[in-house]
């Protein structure tokens, strides 16, 4: 299929950028899953984030009975940058056109990298990201169904997508550096790294949806995963809901930086408002202001409702919790 585009599309040169931290249990599998691609030619950069565990030696390990057809390179950090110091080096670390991203948990079907230059070079080699469904699979490699992305499945358009917390399912994009060139890095470091990609290819124009799944994704095994539910106290689940608030509202500003770089003011204003409410709900939820007092800040700007929200959503968690950590337990 790739032969209808003439020689000079063949020799595209594609790096497939397998990122991992303190994935000990599912890297040998991802790794099988990049040296299984199809596409020639590729570039394979395996990229450890200082991990602690043994991922980094079953990297080495592979790497170094690796006989296939696609160039190597392994790259380890000095110091641990965390997920968005990590991306924002993928760049500089790829020499390929297009850049395919894989995650050390998830397993890459062999046509993926095929597939996705495929819909690259279909673009008339004008998108800046591509990405798909996946099929899911537990933490044991059993398949429990498949997934469409958040902008899909609820058919966002771009003013949607400029206040939405959930856009592309990041493990599976292939993105160019276009991204890069226009945007530059990724500057504050809470953000999740999808949901400023997705965006910020939506602005130029260059987000493509490939409706085929390319990857076996193990939702229960990253940072978001509830797979942990049974053994977390309230304490720790409220934790990670204000680590999700930060790390929304991380994305928010990032949303209104880019805006300003390439000078879209059409969008600034309705990620200010949410930003505006996100912050609130992050105070009632810390409860670090006195309760009647924020009640009043709230009704002055208009954000009663918010507010309201905001405390009887922190109150159902407190109530419910135990119920959710009970039904969790009998459901696994």
């Amino acid at each position: 299929m790739l032969m209808e585009h003439g020689l000079s599309d063949r020799k595209l040169v594609a790096t497939f950028f397998l990122i991992t931290y303190n994935q000990e249990r599912y890297v040998r599998e991802a790794i099988e899953g990049a040296f299984s691609q199809t596409y020639s030619p590729l570039e394979i950069v395996i990229s450890d984030d200082c991990s602690v565990d043994g991922t980094f030696s079953i990297i080495e390990e592979m790497s170094s009975k690796y006989d296939g057809p696609h160039n190597i390179v392994i790259n380890r950090n000095r110091e641990n940058l965390g997920l968005i110091g990590h991306i924002n080096r993928i760049t500089s670390l790829s020499s390929g056109e297009l850049i395919v991203y894989a995650a050390g948990d998830d397993i890459s079907l062999p046509d993926r990298t095929a597939k996705l230059v495929e819909c690259y070079l279909a673009s008339g080699r004008k998108a800046s990201l591509i990405h798909s469904s996946v099929y899911l699979i537990d933490n044991d490699g059993n398949m429990v169904g498949m997934r469409l992305p958040p902008v899909i499945s609820g058919d966002l358009d771009i003013r949607d997508m400029a206040v939405s917390g959930a856009l592309i399912i990041g493990a599976t994009s292939a993105f160019t550096r276009n991204i890069e060139e226009i945007f530059g890095l990724i500057t504050y470091s809470k953000c999740i790294e999808d949901l400023v990609m997705g965006f910020r290819s939506a602005l130029t124009g260059g987000l493509e949806f490939m409706d085929e799944p390319l990857i076996l994704y193990r939702p229960e095994s990253g940072i978001t995963a509830k797979s942990g539910l049974n053994n977390q106290s309230f304490d720790e689940f409220f934790s990670r809901k204000l680590g999700d608030q930060e790390g929304y509202l991380a994305v928010l500003s990032q949303r209104l930086a880019d805006l300003k770089r390439i000078g879209n003011s059409d969008l600034q204003l309705p990620i200010k408002i949410k930003r505006i409410e996100a912050l609130l709900m992050r105070k009632v939820w810390t409860k670090n202001y006195r309760f009647f007092k924020l009640m009043s800040y709230s009704a002055r700007r208009g954000l009663l409702s918010v507010f309201f929200k905001s405390w009887f959503r922190e109150k159902k968690w407190r109530i419910f919790f135990p119920v959710k950590k009970l039904m969790h337990k009998l459901s696994t």
